[in-house]
């Protein structure tokens, strides 16, 4: 990767959808450089999709979660993706090993996937903090 991948990168995560015509009259180069150059960061991995972000549902929140020592983390946050209104799942450092985002229609849900996430198996607590506010 070098910077033109970086400036190619940074403007698709802003628009996933911007033509490479567009892209390439930005970074004055030509639409073919940036078609061969997104297609050469999706093969090799490091673009791994593209998205679409929406608006918030009703309720949003992270919910930080903290398990037993010397659990494989990557598996337990796979099962904990899986649960319906989890939108993404970080493994993170610091006193909580795993964080979700949770994007739902009402607090009794966020309260349901709480308690699912309580129930997997070495799971010793968590802390949700609602969203108030996107920007």
């Amino acid at each position: 990767m070098d910077n033109m991948d970086e400036e190619i990168l940074a403007i698709l995560k802003k628009d996933a959808r911007m033509p490479f015509v567009t892209i390439a009259k930005k970074l004055r180069t030509s639409e073919g450089t940036i078609r061969a150059r997104v297609k050469k960061m999706m093969n090799e991995g490091i673009i791994r999709g593209f998205t679409v972000k929406t608006a918030s549902k009703n309720v949003k929140a992270l919910v930080e979660i903290k398990i037993n020592v010397n659990i494989n983390t990557t598996n337990i946050s796979q099962r904990i993706k899986k649960i319906p209104g989890i939108d993404s799942v970080y493994e993170v450092s610091g006193d909580n090993d795993i964080v979700a985002l949770v994007d739902v229609m009402s607090t009794r849900e966020l309260n349901g996937i709480i308690e699912q996430i309580r129930r997997q198996e070495d799971t010793i607590a968590t802390k949700t903090q609602l969203i108030l506010n996107e920007l």
